[in-house]
């Protein structure tokens, strides 16, 4: 590898954002990121490299910033989230928050300007891009593909795209498993979440509808949501990584699901954005299911003591 590095998201936007920064950067390392970890990917590994893309990551936190101008990288950033922050500092800063671009798109039109050549199956990546990360979803087999990183790591399938970029059309056994894996566990967390369900109705004909689920988060939020309805999510697959978060999901043209993101922290696009949730309530979990068996565990244990 080069002195190089593209950070990403893990999403399939992210992934085709990756794909697309190999042309230009071709020996540069490529690192998928969580939001929740993505000051500690960048910090860990920014000493190793001179050259450096950000793609599809909203970054606004002032602190963040100030170190990169103090470590004098060069520094190119394409993003398309409205919470994201321009610097004059970086190289190249281009953030189109118009809501009508992904940043695979972003990302395809700089190249195209500097004469880059885009593989006919990277050009249909970037279609599938903007049908599944801008909620067009019009698109069957962008779903399908999008369903592959619903169980396979978004590295595994890059280095699958990197060997073939023709595996786009013609997937490896692998690669349809994991397809098959993510409909059949969307089913059970499509499940989870309606037995999980609660509403409240917010007045002027709108309502929040709050629930659980295990993964296929954007789906499962279609699912539940409708033009009137704000759809918040808890996921329990990033709760077993200690990175609750709230994910907000809604059709409504009434309600901007990016700013009440802000408002808790996060951030995203007016249908589907996401925001921290504080480590505190899985303590707080523990502490209501402690209410529920300490009485029973009294009753069963009759030589006990409430040492209060």
């Amino acid at each position: 590898m080069g002195k190089e590095a593209i950070f990403t998201h893990n999403d399939l936007d992210g992934l085709v954002c990756a794909l697309l920064a190999r042309l230009a950067l071709p020996q540069a390392a490529v690192f998928f990121c969580e939001y929740n970890a993505l000051a500690d990917e960048v910090w860990s590994r920014l000493d190793q490299y001179e050259c450096i893309w950000f793609t599809d990551l909203s970054l606004r936190e002032e602190d963040f910033f100030s170190r990169l101008r103090q470590a004098g990288k060069e520094y190119y950033w394409f993003d398309h989230h409205v919470s994201s922050r321009p610097q004059d500092f970086f190289r190249v800063c281009i953030i189109d928050t118009s809501g009508e671009h992904c940043t695979a798109e972003i990302i395809q039109a700089y190249l195209q300007q500097h004469r880059y050549e885009i593989p006919p199956p990277l050009q249909t990546l970037v279609e599938y891009a903007h049908d599944q990360d801008l909620w067009v979803r019009r698109l069957p087999p962008a779903q399908d593909f999008n369903d592959i990183l619903g169980t396979m790591p978004a590295p595994d399938l890059f280095t699958l795209l990197q060997e073939d970029l023709n595996r786009v059309f013609h997937w490896t056994e692998e690669m349809h498993r994991a397809c098959a894996q993510t409909q059949q566990q969307r089913a059970k967390s499509l499940a989870l979440a309606w037995a999980t369900c609660v509403e409240h109705d917010l007045g002027a004909g709108l309502r929040l509808r709050l629930a659980l689920c295990y993964g296929s988060a954007n789906e499962v939020g279609e699912a539940l949501g409708n033009e009137e309805t704000l759809v918040v999510l808890c996921d329990l697959r990033d709760w077993v990584h200690l990175q609750p978060k709230f994910h907000l999901r809604t059709k409504s043209e009434r309600i901007n699901a990016s700013h009440l993101a802000e408002r808790l922290g996060g951030g995203g696009h007016p249908r589907a954005s996401g925001a921290p949730l504080e480590r505190e309530i899985l303590r707080q979990i523990s502490e209501l299911l402690l209410d529920k068996v300490l009485p029973v565990a009294r009753e069963a244990l009759p030589d006990t003591k409430d040492p209060g």
